[in-house]
């Protein structure tokens, strides 16, 4: 299971890297307005936010883990506090985003406050909000991401996350058919 997690590791540290690469640190997709134009990412129409609806959350830990459990899906955990401005901005923001609510269909997304659960969050060495960690439905980290994030700087992980899973997924059932 630690070799799968490697592998995951390396393919986002490389699929990262390559986005880096060709399209280069300045680039600015968030300068799209047109509704028509498309950005870099896989299936992502800029829109003009006129949608109000947020990413679905769940608030409870045990619950988001035996749903994701039941529906083979990796969990993606939001680590806020209320007064943290980058908290409240990726609340209002990131998690608007149309490509991010799309994506997050692949995932069961959970939203933890930190001020209501500090051991917890301590317990697994949460150490500044916002913090987003991707997990699969065992409870193993795959990766963290710290600080406030864009859509952007969202989306490319948890098409990471995707590809991963679907990758980890067709090489078991492979295995098992031999």
């Amino acid at each position: 299971m630690q070799d799968a997690m490697n592998r995951i590791q390396l393919f986002s540290i490389v699929i990262l890297g390559l986005f880096i690469g060709i399209w280069g640190c300045n680039v600015k997709l968030q300068s799209i307005t047109s509704p028509d134009a498309v950005s870099i990412l896989p299936n992502k129409i800029a829109t003009n936010n006129t949608e109000t609806a947020s990413v679905s959350f769940l608030d409870d830990y045990s619950l988001g883990f035996e749903r994701a459990k039941q529906e083979m899906k990796l969990v993606l955990i939001f680590f806020t506090i209320p007064n943290s401005d980058a908290s409240q901005r990726m609340m209002e923001t990131t998690f608007h985003d149309e490509e991010i609510k799309r994506l997050s269909n692949r995932f069961v997304c959970i939203r933890i406050d930190g001020s209501k659960e500090a051991d917890f969050c301590k317990s697994i060495g949460i150490k500044g909000y916002p913090t987003v960690l991707f997990m699969t439905p065992q409870g193993e980290e795959l990766q963290r991401l710290t600080g406030k994030l864009t859509p952007d700087q969202l989306a490319l992980p948890m098409h990471v996350m995707i590809q991963s899973a679907q990758s980890t997924a067709i090489k078991t059932s492979t295995v098992i058919r031999k």
